[in-house]
């Protein structure tokens, strides 16, 4: 049978029930569907709040779901003038029993009530429980949201290069590059427009390791104080990526730079891998090749290419860069690990 509205009208009854002599007082109160019961039992107050559907007999039936709250409090108080109310105390329970008749059938309903000290306990625990729940939900939220941002722009980006009416003007690379083919720099030329609104117009080599000389110093002397540089570089296992930055390498020890329009790219997947500004985009050593990220994402030690040393670090929680579980993004296995490298390069970019 369907449940009747309940009004939100409040409802209350007081119910005396004797039992052994003793008396004991029941009050009943309703706002809608729900039913406060409090029962004072040895100058112990015990409660529960219940809606009528919630109260079944043995067989799991909601039994007073057709009733209004009215007509509920109306039964207890008869079935307590009739002495059918039986009151069972139960460690810090106490139980109301009800043995009734309802469409020619015997029924039987426990309801059970707790003290308040165990009522505030329960009710501490669900409200905990909640917020430890409601917690993790915002922050879910805010993932979530993160993640839609990302890929929308990511989608934007290759409806760009995908749209026949786009036109982007094929960029003269001056001293052509060993690493990165004339057709694969079209997002990274997006990238850079969205982050500086300037169309680049030439990308001019400033150095190659295999040819300038792999070394730190090699790699300061023509790169230093010059601002917007294009860092490719390609693995001894022909992984392509690298990364820009606005900011401009200089001849220091350890020195961090925040730049809010830096990013990493994989060539290979044409991917671009967002800065978080964290303050750590670039970092400059006098001895050492270009460094992107803390933790140091990208690290080219002394002597790269001689001694192989190309560090990466993108699977870091710590990383500056926004790699979005794409942990092999740079590396072959996907965790922080020497990266032999064959050749890197940097080249400025002109607008």
């Amino acid at each position: 049978m369907e449940a009747p509205t309940p009004s939100n009208e409040e409802i209350s009854e007081t119910i005396t029930i004797e039992q052994n002599g003793s008396k004991y007082t029941l009050r009943l109160n309703s706002v809608g569907d729900i039913i406060t019961f409090s029962l004072d039992y040895n100058s112990i107050n015990y409660t529960k709040k219940s809606s009528l559907k919630e109260i079944k007999d043995q067989e799991a039936r909601a039994i007073f779901i057709s009733y209004q709250p009215k007509d509920f409090f109306k039964f207890l108080k008869k079935s307590a003038e009739m002495n059918k109310i039986e009151l069972i105390k139960k460690d810090n329970k106490v139980v109301i029993k009800l043995e009734f008749e309802a469409m020619f059938e015997k029924h039987e309903t426990n309801i059970e009530l707790v003290s308040k000290d165990q009522n505030l306990e329960i009710i501490e625990k669900e409200l905990k429980e909640l917020k430890v729940n409601y917690d993790k939900i915002i922050t879910e939220n805010k993932e979530l949201k993160k993640r839609i941002e990302i890929l929308e722009n990511e989608m934007k980006e290759i409806k760009k290069i995908l749209n026949p009416d786009f036109n982007i003007n094929r960029i003269k690379i001056g001293n052509k590059s060993v690493i990165m083919k004339e057709n694969e720099f079209d997002l990274i030329h997006l990238a850079i427009k969205s982050r500086l609104n300037k169309e680049v117009k030439e990308l001019k080599k400033l150095y190659q390791a295999t040819i300038d000389g792999d070394g730190g110093l090699n790699f300061h002397s023509r790169c230093d104080n010059i601002p917007n540089t294009l860092v490719l570089i390609k693995s001894a296992g022909n992984r392509r990526f690298g990364g820009f930055t606005s900011a401009q390498w200089s001849s220091s020890g350890g020195e961090y730079k925040d730049d809010p329009n830096a990013f990493l790219f994989s060539l290979d997947k044409q991917k671009i891998y967002s800065y978080k500004k964290d303050g750590k985009a670039i970092c400059n050593y006098k001895d050492r090749g270009p460094v992107f990220g803390s933790g140091y994402t990208i690290q080219i030690y002394q002597h790269g290419i001689q001694e192989k040393h190309l560090y990466t670090y993108e699977s870091s929680s710590s990383c500056s860069y926004n790699f979005n579980g794409d942990n092999n993004a740079l590396s072959e296995d996907g965790k922080a690990s020497w990266i032999y490298a064959a050749e890197y390069e940097v080249f400025q970019v002109i607008f």
